[in-house]
């Protein structure tokens, strides 16, 4: 199937992305900054999956980004992405990844919405993702234990690769913008967590939570890409919030941070260079 919508891909677009985006709830407007964009409905490619969540468009954009008389390298933007939980299933939830990796992709920078556990952190603040926590225990590798090697591991103790860390913080450097560093956790979702379940991850080290991007950066890793992460602080945890969690609430914080959020990624993006 991978190979089937690489086919149909490479047959709408004539340029080999090197970069890859995935746009978390909320965040898709990014999406509009691309130029000479060439738009590529999820549903119109054969095998790929479609996302039922709201602020989850199911579109692949291919472009640049260009500003301040700079343009980056050739960029595969997906707007939206499929969670685990919407199928069950880790090869659905990682297609888009397998597909980057086909079509060329180097580079990977991953975002999303997530709670934040930390109290020292605000709704609206941005956090590069500096190591994850898998409360989910599943693990998209690519062989069975019967593999020769094993694995078990990715290429290095951590997926986050350093130079597209390095790339994000000189990226917030130069806007002087305020950036957070921390532990982002995965669950299964789709349910929010309960104040007992957030307090034992507070416990446990993790900074913020969410339903997505763990299994893109271990499959990108292992794939051989370099990849970055960085996560919208859309709303507090249960226990930390003034009121009920919802998905609305992390659309309108979404909505209300994303010209900085714009930024970040496109003086990001514009940094990495072969």
């Amino acid at each position: 199937m991978v190979d089937k919508a690489v086919s149909f891909l490479t047959s709408q677009v004539t340029q080999r992305p090197a970069i890859a985006v995935v746009l978390g709830s909320g965040l898709g407007d990014f999406a509009e900054h691309v130029s000479d964009a060439i738009e590529v409905r999820a549903d119109t490619i054969p095998g790929y999956p479609v996302s039922s969540v709201v602020g989850h468009d199911g579109k692949l954009i291919f472009g640049t980004i260009r500003a301040g008389g700079r343009s980056s390298l050739p960029l595969l933007v997906f707007k939206g992405r499929v969670h685990f939980y919407e199928s069950g299933d880790l090869k659905t939830a990682t297609f888009p990844i397998s597909v980057a990796a086909a079509l060329g992709v180097r580079y990977l920078l991953a975002t999303n919405a997530a709670g934040g556990i930390n109290p020292a952190f605000s709704e609206g603040e941005l956090m590069l993702i500096e190591d994850h926590i898998n409360f989910t225990f599943l693990h998209p590798h690519l062989s069975d234990q019967r593999s020769d090697p094993t694995p078990f591991h990715t290429a290095s103790s951590s997926p986050l690769h350093k130079e597209m860390k390095k790339y994000i913080h000189e990226a917030a450097g130069a806007l002087g913008m305020s950036l957070r560093s921390g532990t982002y956790c995965w669950l299964k979702g789709p349910s929010y967590e309960t104040k007992a379940e957030i307090e034992m991850l507070r416990r446990l080290g993790a900074d913020a939570v969410g339903m997505s991007t763990v299994p893109e950066l271990i499959l990108a890793t292992e794939l051989g890409m370099k990849v970055g992460a960085v996560s919208l602080i859309s709303n507090m945890a249960a226990g930390l919030s003034k009121g009920p969690l919802s998905h609305e609430e992390v659309s309108e914080t979404a909505t209300r941070v994303k010209e900085v959020f714009k930024s970040l990624l496109e003086e990001t993006i514009l940094r990495i260079k072969d």
